[in-house]
């Protein structure tokens, strides 16, 4: 009995030498990444004090600069030590030296910029992905039939592992301190929640992956355990995908009905893991069928991506390229570009480098995923108003033969602009108003509408001078009239009827951008003792025979003096 307990806490403590050793053994390797993931890590143990704290007079600014540039810099010197690796070449020096020029120029890139704005988005995540995909063309495998993919794989997979246990220990031990020791103001004990989230996840799992990186010249063979788990788990229920999607393509020839458009989404997801198998067991003699099945996978996928391409077709047609369409299609390509290698039996590795280039090309140049689309509607958009004589001198003016199609794609496009912020189309003269007529009888032609108001600032109400506090979450609503439970057995009843028909006219007349949604006061004074004071509203409009029905969500606050 004492000899196996021995046997288990040494093999514990064994475990715990060895992952200390291999953190140890990484720093050494990727000295520089090291460094920038302890900048990072303190940039966002700072930021969140500030937060925490409400400190606005700090450098928030500079600090979330310098922690967006330390991200980037740490993935730049990791590919940049595997580029080095690969040539046979140490050059710490001349690493640390670079990477703080990358450093340099992405902190004075993003200075002053708002992290909404896409175009920045792109500009640091799209170099963040282009670096990460050449790191992994320049890992080489160490074991024969074994692609570094896979131990990638294994890495994030073990990072993740360890930093989860992490976090769940460290705060076990916060909450008993917090329970038996010493009661932490709350504040304090929010900070210290989410620095140990920030530690066990951006700092120990960062550290944990890049220990776990394949050396060139070493051997280090991913453990059979987790290979089993792709195959014996992953893989049969990939197996599953499949076959239902091919079940599908069965009903739809049956049925000889168009499809949904959630079929591209599982159709990208079945390329995602065709290609995770791909880049993990290319050359894996090891499983003759999985072998076979990337063999062949491009023949297999090609009933999948006739309908998927039909699916995409039938939400591009009538409503335009999107950020999220456009990004699928190249998925999309980039699989199908997978199948092809996996036919021809070429190593995965190069597609690293295809990679790479398409995410440079879809980023940081005029294709990128931004400008495309944007350009895609206002074409949409004018060439609608064009070919329908809605253009005259520089003016629109409304067409009233306007075909229904017409009109769908001319409002679908300008939400489109609207929602992202381009409406300088909105100055020609007459666009605004043409649009809101054909909104309207858009909306007429409808049985049902939705919309949803919000308070100007949904998480601070004003209290002063109010004794008593009830909370509204989706009270019962009958007829415009609202019951509030005050938590003592006793409803209240209010009369919102006309607030709400109040509501409904101001979306109607304002709503001509078709979203739906306003920002506006939701105050209803009852009496002078009674205030209803709401942050969330939400009405839905059911049109039948010339009557409407109004149902109506409702959250807030009821104020009593």
């Amino acid at each position: 009995m004492d000899g196996r307990k021995g046997g288990a806490g040494m093999g514990v403590k064994d475990m715990g030498q060895r992952l200390c050793q291999s953190m140890q053994g990484g720093y050494q390797r990727f000295r520089t990444a090291t460094i920038l993931d302890v900048v990072l890590f303190v940039c966002v143990g700072v930021l969140t004090y500030r937060h925490v704290y409400e400190m606005q007079d700090w450098y928030t600014e500079e600090i979330g600069c310098a922690a967006a540039a330390a991200a980037i810099g740490c993935i730049f010197a990791v590919a940049l030590r595997l580029f080095l690796e690969r040539r046979g070449q140490e050059r710490h020096g001349f690493e640390a030296l670079l990477t703080v020029v990358v450093f340099v120029f992405f902190f004075i890139l993003v200075q002053g910029h708002d992290w909404t704005d896409p175009y920045i988005l792109l500009k640091t995540a799209g170099p963040a992905l282009v670096f990460a995909s050449v790191g992994l063309y320049c890992l080489e495998p160490q074991n024969e039939g074994e692609e570094p993919a896979l131990a990638v794989f294994f890495a994030i997979s073990k990072a993740w592992l360890v930093g989860t246990l992490l976090i769940v220990s460290l705060s076990t031990c916060l909450t008993a301190f917090d329970s038996l020791l010493f009661s932490l103001e709350g504040r304090l004990h929010t900070t210290l929640y989410f620095l140990i989230a920030e530690f066990s996840f951006l700092f120990i799992g960062i550290q944990v992956f890049l220990a776990s990186l394949p050396e060139r010249g070493k051997d280090m063979e991913t453990p059979a355990l987790f290979r089993a788990l792709l195959m014996r788990v992953l893989w049969p229920v990939y197996l599953i995908l499949l076959a239902i999607l091919y079940l599908y393509v069965a009903k739809i020839i049956y049925v000889w009905a168009i499809p949904v458009g959630m079929m591209n989404w599982f159709a990208s997801l079945a390329l995602l893991a065709f290609s995770v198998f791909f880049f993990c067991f290319a050359n894996d003699a090891r499983y003759s069928l999985l072998q076979r099945f990337l063999r062949w996978g491009l023949l297999l996928f090609l009933p999948i991506l006739a309908v998927q391409a039909v699916a995409v077709w039938q939400r591009v047609e009538p409503y335009g390229l999107t950020v999220l369409r456009y990004t699928s299609i190249h998925c999309t390509i980039f699989g199908i570009f997978l199948l092809v290698l996996a036919f021809l039996r070429r190593s995965p590795r190069p597609a690293f480098l295809v990679l790479a280039l398409m995410i440079a090309a879809f980023t940081l140049t005029p294709l990128n995923i931004v400008d495309v689309p944007l350009r895609t509607q206002e074409a949409r958009l004018w060439g609608v108003l064009e070919e329908n004589g809605m253009l005259q001198d520089g003016e629109v003016v409304e067409n009233p033969a306007l075909a229904e199609g017409a009109r769908d794609r001319l409002l679908s496009a300008s939400e489109y602009l609207t929602d992202q912020k381009k409406t300088s189309f909105l100055e020609t003269p007459g666009m605004r108003e043409t649009l809101a007529k054909l909104r309207g009888m858009q909306k007429r032609g409808k049985t049902t509408e939705w919309f949803e108001f919000q308070a100007e600032n949904p998480v601070c109400i004003p209290v002063d001078g109010w004794k008593k506090a009830y909370r509204i979450d989706n009270p019962a609503v009958e007829d415009g009239v609202i019951f509030v439970d005050k938590g003592d057995g006793t409803k209240e009843r209010f009369d919102v009827s006309v607030y709400l028909k109040e509501l409904l006219a101001y979306a109607h007349k304002e709503d001509a951008r078709g979203t739906g949604k306003f920002t506006r006061e939701l105050r209803i004074d009852i009496d002078e003792n009674t205030c209803l004071w709401l942050y969330d509203v939400g009405l839905s409009v059911r049109s039948h025979k010339g009557r409407e029905d109004i149902t109506a969500q409702i959250k807030g606050v009821l104020l009593k003096r």
